[in-house]
């Protein structure tokens, strides 16, 4: 059966699973993927979700790109990967991809059902499908980039809202999504061109935080963020080598320059330690990050996975 008009059918992509196989493996050997065989790691953290308080702002870093956010009330998981494994999903969730050095601190039954999931863009590292079925509910709103409806095709969730760049939405409780654009690209495969990545604004009760999710430096982010004062950026610091990597991933120094460019308060990073994405070392991202924050340490909101950062 095939899927709509930008999609692929199931047979072709059962096909580009074996395909797929055989290009991480080959990219395993060039070494731009360690597959350890080592026991994953467990975080030294764990956030305590039913203890949070809605009269709080309270973000838990989930390791990568993914998050779990109470905004006054209203609970937000971001991009979020569970799993051992990231990669393509060719057979139910039988995933052919990256194992993780740490595993996630919260489960999904952990989580819990939450009013809204939003996906910054449809690379496996941010749209993890086995992830996004346990996650499914009717009571459960989605916010994906434009061009990646298709992609939720069989998927139980109450709405599924694709976001152009300038977008804007309320959400029951008073929270608004906005879509910034960054400095990334976002087909899942490499003919999906029409879609897009995400940066991502949330607001409420006055209050903003940013979500760069993957993006190389750019100026577009305090040029569209004028007058908005940001109590938190959330930004990516790693996959930035070999240097042709740095267009779409900023490295520790952009980001912090992007945080501050737009007047962040804090900045929070993340998108490092827990796959191996790219050539430079695992642990060079955060020493890099913090050897730049030299003299401002008091700005990083949290930097360890499982941790939890509140704003009363």
């Amino acid at each position: 059966m095939e899927t709509p008009k930008n999609g692929i059918s199931r047979r072709k992509f059962i096909a580009l699973g074996a395909v797929a196989a055989g290009g991480l493996a080959l990219a395993s050997h060039m070494g731009y993927i360690n597959d350890t065989t080592e026991k994953i790691a467990k975080p030294t953290l764990t956030p305590t979700p039913a203890k949070w308080k809605n009269e709080e702002l309270t973000v838990a870093w989930l390791g990568h790109a993914g998050f779990l956010i109470n905004f006054y009330g209203t609970k937000i998981l971001i991009d979020p990967t569970f799993y051992e494994r990231i990669g393509l999903t060719p057979l139910g969730n039988y995933t052919i991809g990256m194992k993780r050095y740490v595993a996630s601190p919260l489960t999904a039954e952990q989580v819990g059902k939450v009013d809204l999931v939003i996906c910054s863009h449809a690379h496996t590292d941010h749209f993890d499908y086995p992830s996004l079925r346990t996650m499914q509910s009717p009571d459960t709103a989605v916010v994906t980039a434009k061009g990646t409806r298709s992609l939720w095709e069989g998927l139980n969730y109450r709405t599924i809202d694709e976001m152009h760049w300038g977008d804007e939405k309320k959400y029951p409780g008073g929270l608004k999504v906005k879509a910034i654009e960054g400095e990334h690209w976002g087909a899942r495969l490499p003919w999906n061109k029409e879609m897009e990545a995400n940066s991502i604004l949330l607001s409420k009760n006055g209050v903003n935080i940013f979500i760069g999710a993957d993006t190389g430096y750019t100026e577009k982010f305090q040029q569209q963020l004028r007058e908005v004062e940001i109590e938190l950026a959330i930004m990516g610091i790693a996959a930035y080598s070999p240097k042709s990597f740095e267009a779409r991933h900023a490295t520790p120094e952009q980001a912090i320059q992007m945080a501050e460019e737009m007047g962040a308060k804090k900045i929070l990073p993340m998108h490092w330690g827990t796959f191996k994405l790219s050539q430079e070392p695992m642990e060079e991202p955060i020493q890099r990050f913090n050897q730049a924050m030299a003299g401002k340490m008091d700005k990083i909101a949290l930097q360890e996975i499982g941790a939890t950062w509140v704003k009363s």
